[in-house]
């Protein structure tokens, strides 16, 4: 048996993605990947399906020496750990871990802000920078896989609800609507990267890693305003929702007010740090990596969200991580 390939992250919606299409759509043998959880109890759920599976919970460094022993490969999802330090003590976990067991190759799932920078000021976008630097210093044969905006999470992005009549913007310099992202569709996400586990980089002589944190960046084809979902928005739904804005002081106190998903104002200071980054340029960089990896030209962001709207029962489409708690 070939050494495997391990996973971290298949309980999430990209991992899961990554995995069906390892078995579904490369017919990858389920017993050459290993499927990690934090929890025992979704053992059962994984060994059903033919694949090996072990305990890794990033905060545990002896659940990840047992894990990573005899691994080839490992997918290295970030932390769902919200406080920076916090996180950034998991990946050094993970990074040290992954040293000790001798693996061959980490594929860390960064993202896209700052394109082959690190000038995004965003803090979790941070958080990534230092995790790329973790992993140059530990001397691991990496690479950084940085993840377009999920044009999925677009309720996300623009704090937008079923029931929403306007979507509100802060009043900033540029303006957040000359601010453009390469949104990407997650799946098409998960799908190139599967392929990439897969086939391995050799594969894409066209696709080569950039700058020492060894960078591949997985966009959309092009880069659209926010304005630009917005208006998908409408086409999917047959709204008329508008954009408005307010200077930062009054949005920040009248969006968390009367938030949908219970955000405090807080949230909604890390938000305008990003809604600055937008403007900025922080997501705006294109790159054909995704095309290579999927033999296609990808979906645009606009007709991600159009989609979407299109298949969400009455129109009932949102985002998870909209809201504090789980909605009612």
């Amino acid at each position: 048996m070939a050494a495997p390939i391990l996973l971290t992250g298949v309980t999430g919606g990209l991992g899961a993605k990554i995995l069906h299409d390892m078995l579904h759509i490369h017919k990858y043998p389920a017993a050459n990947i290993i499927a990690t959880s934090r929890s025992e109890d979704n053992r059962n759920r994984f060994e059903s399906q033919g694949l090996q599976f072990r305990v890794a919970d990033y905060a545990r460094p002896e659940t990840l020496h047992a894990a990573f022993e005899g691994v080839r490969d490992l997918l290295f999802m970030s932390s769902s750990e919200r406080d920076t330090p916090t996180r950034n003590g998991e990946h050094s976990n993970v990074v040290k871990a992954a040293k000790a067991a001798g693996v061959k190759m980490v594929w860390y799932v960064s993202l896209a802000l700052g394109g082959f920078g690190n000038h995004s000021k965003v803090g979790f976008m941070q958080a990534h920078y230092e995790t790329e630097q973790m992993l140059k210093h530990s001397g691991l044969d990496f690479i950084s896989l940085r993840a377009g905006s999920y044009a999925d999470a677009f309720p996300l992005f623009l704090n937008w609800y079923p029931s929403s009549t306007a979507v509100l913007m802060p009043n900033i310099q540029p303006p957040v609507d000359e601010g453009k992202a390469a949104w990407t569709s997650r799946d098409e996400i998960g799908e190139g990267m599967a392929t990439l586990l897969v086939k391995g980089l050799s594969s894409f002589p066209s696709i080569k890693p950039q700058t020492e944190s060894n960078i591949i960046l997985l966009s959309g084809p092009t880069a659209v305003s926010p304005s630009a979902l917005l208006e998908a928005i409408n086409r999917g739904l047959g709204t008329n929702v508008q954009m408005k804005y307010l200077d930062p002081e009054p949005w920040i106190e009248v969006q968390a007010a009367v938030d949908e998903g219970g955000k405090g104002a807080a949230w909604f200071e890390a938000r305008l740090v990003w809604l600055q980054g937008l403007a900025d340029g922080d997501a705006e960089v294109v790159d054909p990596a995704l095309e290579t990896l999927l033999g296609r030209r990808p979906e645009d962001g606009p007709t991600t969200v159009e989609e979407l709207l299109k298949a969400a029962p009455n129109g009932l489409y949102y985002w998870h991580q909209n809201h504090v708690s789980p909605r009612k």
